[in-house]
């Protein structure tokens, strides 16, 4: 989405602020300031702290074609040290693109759930998350897994779409909303037991997507990862791990986490960073112990692709994405091999073939 400087510099204006005085603010140089106004795009903290100066949502200062009303900005939660750069999120946005087409000639999704909250503090992300992992049909006191999270975003009417993502978008998920559908994307390179935490903070940008929130707000996004935290992890779970490893030596307590993660299916360094809401004194370095666990489960990608009959793999898909699913069958009269094989991240045509038929058979098969 490009950068409008002339927006920029008219807001400055009409706010009776000077560059100078912005860059002062800022604590940037007054050419930095200048080379926005002439069309450079400023940092992502500095584009955060420039719509609180002159108190307008940062999508003011983009240039907004028909294309990019149809498709949002991708939002992406931060990987670790990797940084959201233009171009992670322009490869991202051109990573919608491709099923722009799609989402257009695709039913109305009619009514999706929105769910808002007054303040963004521990109580509301609490009771949110309450909600959300009781329409899942978790049971109260265990993790939330990958199956039972991915169930919930079809409920929530947010289709999900797997991908290999390019290398410049170093996530394991982001959302965006395309037409009317709410859409997240999942890297197919991801861990399952990595995933479900992004994949939880993603739904609850989805969930909110109609609340005016600026775009990489940092107080937004550590809402997300509260909210995203209490649903894969119940109170009760957490206070029981901990009990179960207090006062024991580090080795025991790790393999005992190990234990747990494994029959739970999350990752240790989730665990133990609830723990340590409750015990801050814990003191563990899991990082070996948790590459080794993951070792034993497979990448989403693996799940859904490792077959060799595509019967299965759209059993397999069906389950994780219905909403999707849905989507190709309805439109799969009109859709090329090629495009299906595109649209799915399959290797060659003729598996966009064998697809293409299989999904005309079930169709057919659902409608008598």
């Amino acid at each position: 989405m490009p950068w409008s400087g002339a927006n920029f510099k008219a807001l400055a204006k009409k706010k009776e602020i000077s560059l100078t005085q912005l860059s002062e603010l800022l604590k940037v140089s007054r050419q930095t300031v200048t080379a926005w106004a002439k069309g450079k795009v400023p940092k992502g903290d500095h584009l955060i702290e420039l719509s609180r100066i002159l108190e307008i949502n940062p999508g003011y200062f983009f240039f907004e074609d028909e294309t990019q009303k149809i498709i949002s900005v991708p939002m992406h939660r931060k990987r670790g040290v990797a940084k959201i750069t233009e171009k992670t999120k322009q490869d991202s946005f051109q990573m919608a693109k491709q099923y722009e087409k799609l989402f257009i000639e695709a039913s109305d999704p009619g009514l999706v759930p929105v769910l808002r909250v007054k303040r963004s503090d521990d109580k509301n992300a609490k009771a949110l998350a309450k909600k959300l992992r009781e329409l899942s049909g978790i049971e109260p006191h265990l993790p939330m897994d990958y199956k039972h999270t991915f169930h919930l975003l079809s409920l929530l009417n947010i289709v999900t779409i797997f991908s290999y993502f390019p290398d410049s978008v170093k996530d394991y998920a982001f959302y965006c909303r395309i037409d009317k559908h709410r859409v997240v994307f999942v890297n197919n390179n991801t861990n399952v037991l990595d995933l479900i935490f992004p994949l939880l903070h993603e739904t609850i940008h989805a969930i909110r997507d109609e609340e005016e929130n600026a775009i990489d707000d940092p107080a937004e996004e550590a809402f997300c990862d509260l909210v995203a935290s209490y649903i894969q992890f119940p109170s009760e779970y957490v206070s029981m791990v901990a009990n179960t490893i207090i006062n024991r030596r580090i080795g025991i307590q790790i393999n005992l986490l190990k234990e747990f993660a494994k029959k739970n299916s999350h990752s240790l360094f989730g665990i133990v960073q609830e723990i340590k809401k409750i015990n801050p004194t814990l003191d563990l370095n899991v990082g070996g112990a948790d590459t080794n666990l993951k070792k034993e489960f497979l990448t989403i990608g693996k799940i859904l692709f490792d077959v060799e009959d595509v019967r299965e793999h759209i059993t397999r898909l069906n389950a994780l994405s219905p909403l999707f699913v849905k989507i190709l069958k309805d439109q799969i009269e009109n859709a090329t091999p090629r495009k299906v094989a595109e649209w799915l991240g399959l290797e060659s045509t003729l598996d966009g073939k064998q697809v293409v038929e299989e999904l005309k058979r079930t169709r057919f098969s659902e409608n008598l």
